[in-house]
């Protein structure tokens, strides 16, 4: 293995942890998990098991721990691009219908903020109509 082995979340050194990662080993910076997918070198978006490894068995989460025994650290795993496709293809269908996504956000923290607040503008609203 070349180079400096880091956090794929976060990309802290990984020197103090030991080697091969256990089962339920944290990085002490972001407290991600390490024995996961996104650390491997077998990891791969584009299959559709996410694996390249022809043995091992395809894990839900590439960002939690797992028990596969194929795990080849991967030293640049802070800098590999996931998901570019998804990430593409997203972005296209923002530009050509618009991101509604922020907005409909914005909405949804307003109400949380003061719900009390928002409730009394509909009423305020609906009695306004009424006398219309």
């Amino acid at each position: 293995m070349t180079g400096k082995l880091v956090c794929w979340r976060c990309g802290e050194a990984l020197q103090q942890v030991p080697k091969p990662f256990p089962r339920l080993a944290k990085c002490k910076h972001c407290e991600a998990d390490l024995h996961v997918c996104l650390m491997c070198r077998h990891y791969n978006p584009r299959y559709s098991t996410r694996c390249e490894h022809e043995l091992a068995e395809p894990a839900r989460e590439v960002d939690l721990a797992n028990f596969c025994h194929y795990l080849k650290l991967r030293p640049d795993a802070h800098l590999q691009e996931r998901d570019t496709q998804s990430k593409k293809a997203a972005a296209e269908l923002n530009a050509l219908f618009g991101d509604d996504k922020i907005e409909q956000e914005q909405d949804r923290q307003q109400v949380q903020a003061d719900p009390l607040s928002m409730l009394k503008e509909l009423f305020d609203e609906l009695e306004s109509d009424k006398k219309k």
